[in-house]
């Protein structure tokens, strides 16, 4: 007896001892995964810091007045203008000819096969049949015609006239297509490689096909005048036989191309020591951006190697003021989004979307350097106000504009237009529930832009024609920014398990396959999912969680039940209980197959994630109290854990919701006189059931939100189960119709909540 005690506790302490060791593996991997997303986003930053020199170029914009004068410190060289370089370049490049390389196999292998056909074996060979050089020539195109006419007498001349045309194609050189190859370049000739020799050929001494053909009809018109069809015939059998004997090197032909683009020259005029770039107040020109992108330039050419320390300095300065950006959301992620701070897939597409956005960015400033508003910030905005909310969208808009300020080092326009057009973007986005809803934004964005652009090149006191060209590009940006969000969307909800409103609310239409099948085959379940959708949209809505995912969640969370619906109470229209004949352990097995049942029907129907946590986590570990004591009644040495729903216990607070509300409405509806006191008495002792057994222990609700809860659920339920007056002469005033107290009506209301 003395042992008893410590064999029953040992399992529960070993029990904590290896949940805890598992809490502290997870902890420790999730840091580590957390750690690695910063080390890898922190690196994707350095790449983008741009080398810039020890003057600021960038803060120069085109129509845009300076703000201090900027004087050449050195001598240097101006760039040529994109577009002209280019095409010098690609003049360049044209100009080189293409490179040949012979075939030495091609002249032997033709010269052979010419050989054996002439003399008089010629016919023999010619007639005989498979595999012979008849079938040969007949599968390069030659006819049987045109093989009667080769093997005749006159055969002979042909074949010394063509072995005469090979010799002057090889002699000279013959290419595939001479005619495009001529038009791919502006050089008057080709480079032929012989022998380790690299020699020019004009395009007049190559051959091709068409140009053989020509060559052999010549021959035969002059060697056969009365006879047009032996010269036809020679210009089909030159035409099969002789091949191309120079091959294209391509590889050859676009390195020298290559280097012919590098060598032109890509400056032109001089800006000498001290001579004045742009004045103060100066509105800045095209010509002024490219004497300071030539003064860039040149600085990078004639830097020397004892300024890497001054660059790793300010690189290190510039790095640590983005470390401390990225910290502080960090940190306000942990105070006030716990859940996201321990999602690291949730932290992973706020870093993808961040660096999207800076990857951008970086093009624009490198490509497009003054139109800074291209950068598309409000894709974040939007992106992240649909998937976590308002506030945190604000905050991760606020912190990806000053990165991308930083790492780029833009001014005041740019954080004024961004914050501007991002606060736009996050104002409409709770109005955006279906795919429809995102003209909206769209117009309201890009409204936002041409105002923060407009107010700010006033300020700055741009040109007209200027401020109006930039005022249209940041219209663009928004209509692009919500074009690219909507196809986004359903990408980042497929990778990283998140779930957006304009998602639940095609989830909750009610036409759906699976809830069509679960009300055709399981209406009891149904008719319950339903009650349960509008508990749990109210409980959640109480606390400030999801009022959709909560519905939409409690309407899947039954389809389990779909293939044995017979088995659940709700479902059994006569007295009969198919459980009577089972054991209660069968009987448990059957009941807690419809959870992962449920979760296999949830990944086959492609339901998101959050959804399958919510048919996972509706009954956490609850005891199924009336098959356990039943079981108990048999066999008082039952275990307890066997008679337990597998788990796991609800992790957020939506699936906290959804297990109080599945609860309650079956305990509500079980009840034989539902007045308002009782409804209130069973909620209050369910709930307080749920907290006691440790069922909310691994989610964030508190005990003032387990009491919003109750609140919440208490008009509802009121509502719909309320107590009838009995009517003098009314069905409901007969005998045979007032509520049921046998100990049968008593064992369904305990086996309808032991179900829900």
């Amino acid at each position: 007896m003395a042992s008893e005690p410590f064999r029953v506790v040992e399992p529960k302490r070993r029990e904590k001892r290896n949940g805890f060791r598992a809490w502290i593996a997870r902890v420790l991997g999730r840091r580590t995964r957390r750690t690695a997303l910063l080390v890898g986003f922190l690196a994707f930053i350095c790449l983008l810091v741009p080398r810039d020199p020890d003057f600021e170029v960038i803060t120069l914009r085109e129509g845009f007045p300076a703000k201090r004068d900027l004087i050449a410190p050195f001598q240097f060289y101006l760039l040529k203008e994109r577009h002209r370089l280019q095409g010098e370049q690609e003049t360049a490049a044209r100009a080189v000819a293409p490179v040949y390389s012979v075939d030495p196999d091609m002249k032997p292998r033709v010269e052979a096969l010419l050989d054996s056909l002439s003399g008089p074996q010629r016919a023999d060979q010619l007639a005989r049949e498979k595999g012979s050089l008849g079938a040969r020539l007949r599968d390069l195109g030659m006819t049987s015609q045109a093989l009667r006419l080769l093997a005749a007498p006159e055969g002979d001349r042909i074949v010394v006239l063509a072995e005469r045309i090979a010799e002057r194609a090889y002699g000279d050189g013959m290419v595939p297509e001479l005619e495009s190859a001529r038009l791919e370049t502006e050089a008057s000739g080709a480079s032929l490689e012989r022998e380790g020799m690299r020699v020019h050929v004009p395009w007049e001494k190559l051959h091709d096909v068409e140009t053989v053909r020509e060559l052999a009809w010549e021959e035969g018109a002059r060697a056969f005048p009365s006879r047009p069809e032996a010269a036809r015939v020679l210009q089909d059998f030159v035409a099969a036989v002789v091949q191309p004997n120079l091959r294209f090197e391509a590889s050859t032909t676009a390195r020298l191309r290559s280097e012919a683009r590098a060598a032109v020259d890509p400056y032109e005029g001089l800006v000498r020591k001290d001579e004045k770039i742009i004045g103060s107040h100066e509105v800045a020109t095209a010509l002024h951006l490219r004497k300071l992108e030539s003064l860039r330039a040149w600085s990078e050419r004639s830097r020397g190697a004892t300024t890497w320390r001054k660059d790793l300095l300010a690189l290190a300065a510039r790095l640590a003021l983005i470390s401390f950006l990225i910290a502080g959301f960090l940190a306000y992620l942990r105070w006030n989004h716990r859940a996201v701070y321990d999602d690291v897939n949730q932290l992973t597409l706020l870093a993808l979307l961040t660096a999207l956005v800076m990857g951008v960015g970086w093009i624009v400033v490198n490509q497009f350097r003054g139109y800074e508003m291209l950068i598309p910030v409000t894709v974040l905005s939007l992106s992240a106000a649909l998937v976590f909310g308002q506030p945190l969208a604000f905050a991760a808009t606020l912190v990806a504009s000053l990165l991308t300020g930083v790492v780029f080092g833009l001014g005041l326009p740019f954080l004024t237009g961004s914050a501007v057009a991002g606060i736009a973007a996050i104002a409409v986005a709770r109005g955006v529930r279906r795919r429809r809803d995102f003209y909206r934004p769209m117009i309201v964005i890009a409204a936002a832009y041409a105002f923060a652009i407009l107010a700010m090149g006033l300020v700055d006191g741009a040109q007209g024609i200027i401020l109006l060209r930039r005022a249209l590009w940041g219209v663009a940006t928004g209509f692009a920014s919500v074009f690219v969000v909507t196809l986004l969307l359903p990408i980042l909800e497929a990778a990283f398990s998140v779930t957006t409103d304009v998602t639940l609310l095609e989830l909750a239409d009610l036409n759906r396959p699976i809830l069509r099948k679960l009300m055709l085959e399981a209406p009891g379940t149904y008719h319950h999912s339903l009650v349960v959708g509008s508990l749990a949209e109210a409980g959640a809505a109480a606390i400030g969680a999801n009022p959709l995912l909560a519905r939409v969640g409690a309407y899947y969370h039954d389809i389990g039940k779909i293939d044995k619906a017979e088995y659940y109470v709700e479902n059994q229209s006569s007295a009969r209980n198919r459980h009577e004949k089972l054991s209660p352990t069968m009987s448990t097995l059957i009941i807690e197959a419809h959870v992962r049942e449920g979760a296999e029907i949830a990944k086959r129907e492609r339901l998101p994630q959050a959804i399958c946590d919510a048919i996972r986590e509706h009954h956490g570990t609850t005891l199924m109290s009336y098959f356990y004591q039943k079981a108990i009644a048999r066999d008082p040495g039952v275990q307890e854990a066997d008679f337990r729903y597998p788990g796991p216990k609800p992790r957020s607070k939506e699936t906290a919701v959804l297990m109080l509300a599945d609860a309650v409405e079956a305990a509500a509806r079980s009840l034989s006189d539902p007045t308002p006191s009782r409804i209130r008495g069973v909620v209050t002792r369910l709930v307080d059931a749920r907290v006691e057994d440790g069922q909310l222990d691994e989610c964030p609700i508190t005990f003032e939100d387990l009491a919003k809860i109750r609140e919440s659920f208490f008009p509802i339920l009121t509502a719909l189960f309320h107590a009838r007056v009995d009517y003098p002469g009314s069905p409901a005033s007969e005998p045979s119709r007032r509520p049921d107290r046998s100990p049968r009506h008593v064992e369904k209301a305990r086996l309808k909540i032991d179900h829900s």
